[in-house]
């Protein structure tokens, strides 16, 4: 019986010799599978004209400012899709940013920000969409090198599975133990564009899985939520803004940069990212996003000025003018700067316009461009209107002539226009302060009319911005 028993153990521990080198390869096999080796960062290139010209940029902006939030999704060497950006891109991205004074904020920092906490130093927030593999293979390194932090909003549901499309959860626990990433909702499993989530109770319980998931690997409780595919729909106001400080898009039917105009719908709006966008693209919409205080001749800065449609304004058009102007067409419409306009309060708009014609020209100066109670003044060859919210709040006649001079004071509620030095209209509307910056417009009767012409336009602060 002992020999038996002997026997016995002498084969038990044969096979376990046996499959020792088996059982370690399979260790190391799940290990490499659950994390997997980074990529190092990408040689540095920088261009020394390039890196004098974004200091140049940066040398011109506020110290302090409410941040830019930019969206990125995939970080990989072949894109193959407009969302992904290549590692090299990335780097040059960053050295951009950093040459033109932007440091990268954490959620953390954001987040006091959109609870009414002082602006930071003048910034950018990076976030990373979907939680992919490419942002602990190529990004982590990169940030690495940068001293730069990102925010990853991950689809809870999706970590680990698709490998390696995805992160893993020890991936994720390797990020964040560097401080170099902090993480974010981007929804648990309801990230499939036009999904319905079984209304506000399936969209609850969606949430709350995604939460459950951040906490049970060890993870603080996310503070910013990412829409997917920046579709809100479907995802209830109210709900959202109960488990969130903050929500993030892509797309808005108006902008809405982080800015205290934007602070109590907690929605704000990001500079997506793409492929094709190059690091001097990249800073300089960075820079025509950052807030700017009121000041300046808002004709000698053309690059801020976008149309109606976002792009920047055909030649001829408005706020040009001159021998281009086009032939077809009877209203034209051009606003200055929109996102780094957003918090503009108490400020005089002044403008020289000609060219205002018997025959139907109107000239129209607009102020709190983009907020809940824009004002506008609509001046004719012999007539001046003050129109709030589309309804007309006080109208005066003009002496008659072909030119003349505008004044539009904001300061909160209260809007003052002055025309010429003499003719005076004022109203008051119930808005908060902080409420946006300037627009022009100019309208014909039909083509035979010539446009009107601005000759100048400045504006300056008139008080304390409150």
């Amino acid at each position: 019986m002992n020999a038996r028993l002997l026997r016995a153990a002498l084969g038990l521990a044969a096979a376990a010799v046996l499959a020792a080198p088996f059982a370690a390869a399979w260790q190391l096999h799940e290990h490499r599978g659950d994390v997997t080796a980074q990529d190092a960062a990408p040689a540095p290139a920088a261009d020394p004209a390039a890196t004098a010209a974004w200091r140049a940029l940066g040398a011109a902006l506020p110290d302090r400012t409410p941040p830019v939030v930019l969206a990125y999704h995939d970080i990989a060497h072949d894109p193959g899709n407009r969302y992904t950006v290549t590692p090299e891109r990335l780097d040059a991205h960053l050295t951009a940013l950093a040459a033109a004074g932007y440091r990268t904020l954490t959620a953390e920092e954001f987040a006091d920000w959109a609870e009414g906490g002082p602006p930071p130093p003048r910034g950018v927030l990076l976030t990373f969409d979907d939680g992919t593999h490419g942002l602990w293979v190529h990004a982590d390194r990169i940030l690495a090198r940068h001293g730069a932090h990102g925010s990853a909003f991950l689809i809870t549901g999706r970590v680990g599975r698709h490998r390696p499309y995805y992160l893993s959860w020890p991936e994720i626990s390797r990020m964040h133990a560097s401080g170099r990433w902090d993480f974010q909702s981007h929804t648990h499993d309801l990230h499939t564009r036009g999904a319905d989530g079984g209304g506000a109770q399936g969209v609850r319980a969606d949430l709350r899985r995604s939460l459950d998931a951040f906490a049970a690997h060890g993870l603080p409780r996310p503070a910013l939520f990412s829409y997917p595919f920046s579709e809100t729909r479907g995802f209830p106001d109210a709900l959202v803004r109960d488990l969130f400080t903050a929500t993030l898009t892509n797309r808005a039917g108006r902008p809405l940069p982080p800015s205290r105009r934007s602070a109590p719908g907690e929605c704000f709006e990001r500079l997506e990212v793409l492929s094709g966008t190059t690091a001097d693209a990249l800073v300089r919409e960075v820079a025509r996003r950052t807030p700017l205080p009121p000041g300046g001749d808002l004709l000698a800065d053309r690059e801020r000025w976008v149309a109606a449609d976002r792009r920047p304004p055909a030649p001829g058009t408005l706020p040009g003018g001159g021998p281009r102007r086009p032939a077809a067409g009877r209203y034209q419409y051009a606003e200055y700067a929109p996102h780094a306009t957003a918090d503009w309060d108490g400020y005089t708009v002044r403008a020289d316009v000609s060219g205002l014609t018997a025959g139907g020209a109107t000239f129209g100066l607009a102020a709190r461009v983009g907020g809940g109670s824009p004002v506008q003044v609509r001046v004719s060859h012999h007539r001046v209107r003050l129109v709030e919210n589309g309804s007309t709040r006080a109208e005066r006649r003009l002496p008659r002539g072909t030119a003349h001079r505008v004044e539009l004071t904001v300061r909160g509620g209260r809007t003052t226009v002055v025309v010429d030095g003499r003719v005076r209209l004022a109203a008051t509307a119930d808005t908060a302060p902080g409420t946006g910056g300037v627009a022009v417009s100019a309208s014909r009767a039909g083509r035979d009319v010539p446009w009107p012409v601005i000759d100048a336009l400045r504006v300056e602060r008139t008080g304390q911005e409150q």
